[in-house]
């Protein structure tokens, strides 16, 4: 069944490759570099897609919105953006829109020498689905272990829970269990004008006034 966010959605520019190995993968991912397009690689299909700007501000806004939460209740936690993570014996690869690592965070040494390959998985990973539907990712994410998968469509913020293998939707977040999920999708929904500054200020705010009392 397709929902109001489906058919508002403006897709981003994709190209799909069919039985393309590791190997090929990786010389492509090098081809690639740091240019602004997202990969996805599971099993030999590779999926490489061009974000556009309404995804970038959503994907900013709800990155913030992770990093504030947890500087506010004290949570330790490390932001890696859009790292590829990938596993060889599993043949996939993702590149989350944002991921952060939070209650692994104590597991990681020294982020300059961070290895995606080996290192924990992020425990949260966020897709921005306005211009694409991540659903079809989800396998890739579950495959490399990641515990939760936050899916923001610019209307709805749902959050996904691994669960024996498989994403369940949950009312409540595993890294931010305190935090009504409606009330995040409403800063992101609803930031229509005015500057990034002041919305950080009614965030914190209000992350104070209404989050950080259920801690005390």
């Amino acid at each position: 069944m397709s929902t109001v966010a489906d058919q508002k959605r403006v897709a981003s520019p994709k190209v799909v490759l069919h039985n393309l190995d590791w190997r090929g993968f990786q010389t492509l991912l090098g081809v690639v570099g740091d240019r602004s397009v997202r990969v996805a690689y599971d099993r030999g299909v590779l999926e490489l897609m061009t974000p556009l700007p309404i995804h970038e501000r959503y994907k900013v806004l709800v990155g913030r919105m992770i990093e504030m939460l947890a500087d506010e209740l004290g949570l330790d936690y490390f932001s890696f953006g859009s790292t590829t993570f990938q596993s060889e014996a599993l043949q996939r690869a993702i590149e989350p829109d944002a991921c952060f690592h939070i209650a692994s965070a104590g597991k990681i040494k020294d982020w300059r020498r961070f290895d995606p390959e080996t290192d924990p998985p992020p425990d949260l990973a966020v897709e921005i689905d306005v211009t694409s539907d991540s659903r079809r990712r989800l396998g890739i994410y579950a495959a490399l272990g990641v515990p939760e998968v936050w899916r923001f469509d610019g209307e709805e913020l749902s959050v996904l829970l691994l669960q024996s293998g498989e994403y369940v939707a949950s009312e409540t977040s595993l890294a931010f269990p305190q935090a009504p999920l409606a009330a995040l999708a409403a800063f992101a929904r609803d930031n229509q004008g005015g500057s990034d500054r002041a919305w950080a200020a009614a965030f914190r705010r209000w992350v104070r006034e209404t989050v950080l009392p259920d801690e005390e």
